[in-house]
């Protein structure tokens, strides 16, 4: 039983690693694309229904290497597909890139996830009876790497479950506005004062939840002191 269960877990490591490399070279083709919305509009059109499956791709593969902002990509979607259409695709292929990370960080373990936890700092080791309200509230964090928190969950006791549930109820918000702030973003130009409304529109949703994450973090670190 021992030898089969190694078995198994060694074909779920070599899963991984091949993930990871083919989630690179997407990103390492399509990086030119991704700096420029436009050309990333004529592709993915060009490509009919297979660019939406290229879509959600290249989402899941911006969860492992986040090369480049999120919000720029729920924008392009919004372009591309309607505000509708568009932020759900953003939303369906951000929940499983991050559970894809979830799941990476699980496979391959400590050696792999904990390197890459580093901008969470002391706040990366997520307490067992807090981890679904902090995955769920970091998600609605801007500024916080949102893959750092898929390999902390994942190298956490958290069930799948908790943590997908805890993600989709998070992204629900934060998406809606990356995707607004994203949109407008690419047409800064010509319509600023709606790019800067957008802005502060963030600022005021999710300064509340920066504020109670971070309040949550410190009591749970103190309260890890004193035990």
């Amino acid at each position: 039983m021992q030898q089969g269960g190694d078995i198994i877990l060694s074909q779920k490591k070599v899963a991984s690693v091949v993930t990871i490399f083919l989630s690179l070279a997407l990103i390492w083709l399509l990086y030119p694309h991704l700096q420029n919305a436009e050309a990333l509009q004529i592709l993915i059109n060009k490509l009919g229904w297979k660019g939406i499956v290229l879509d959600l791709f290249i989402i899941f593969a911006q969860t492992l290497f986040p090369i480049v902002p999120f919000a720029l990509l729920a924008g392009i979607n919004v372009i591309l597909f309607g505000p509708i259409a568009g932020y759900f695709l953003s939303l369906i292929g951000s929940v499983f890139g991050s559970s894809l990370g979830f799941c990476l960080a699980r496979s391959l373990g400590q050696e792999w996830a904990k390197p890459k936890l580093q901008k969470l700092g002391k706040w990366a080791e997520l307490p067992e009876s807090q981890n679904f309200f902090m995955v769920m509230m970091g998600r609605m964090i801007p500024f916080l790497p949102a893959a750092a928190i898929n390999y902390a969950a994942g190298l956490s006791l958290m069930k799948f479950r908790s943590f997908f549930f805890a993600t989709v109820l998070g992204k629900i918000p934060i998406i809606a506005w990356e995707s607004w702030i994203g949109r407008d973003f690419w047409y800064i130009f010509k319509h600023p004062q709606s790019f800067l409304k957008a802005l502060v529109a963030g600022l005021l949703l999710f300064g509340g939840a920066s504020l109670i994450w971070y309040f949550s973090s410190r009591h749970k670190i103190a309260k890890k002191h004193i035990s």
